[in-house]
């Protein structure tokens, strides 16, 4: 029987404001101390393509395992600072999760 024991959290960045513009590095530097500060580690999927409420978007794909919902908290938390307008300046941040088995396996 598998018992699920974390969470994995998928969430999206986008790469344009909402004049299309690319955003600096300033937010890009805080973005990933952010990221470090919360996450053990954290899958960057690279960039992808979407469709968002009648407009093309780029965004960032990252992929996360966390080990509780206070750390799903924490990352709800990051991603409404993250949405202001001192950010990313956005309506509405993606944030998936659900739960999952996660093993680290070692060798032998």
């Amino acid at each position: 029987m598998v018992t699920t024991n974390a969470y994995k959290v998928t969430m999206f960045f986008p790469l344009l404001n909402n004049n299309d513009e690319v955003y600096g590095p300033e937010i890009w530097d805080w973005w990933y101390d952010q990221m470090r500060t919360i996450l053990a580690g954290f899958t960057d999927l690279g960039h992808v393509k979407g469709f968002w409420f009648g407009r093309s978007d780029e965004n960032r794909w990252i992929v996360a395992v966390v080990k509780s919902e206070q750390k799903v908290e924490v990352l709800r938390e990051f991603l409404e600072m993250a949405a202001t307008k001192k950010y990313f300046d956005q309506e509405k941040m993606y944030l998936e999760y659900h739960p999952t088995c996660y093993e680290e396996i070692s060798r032998a």
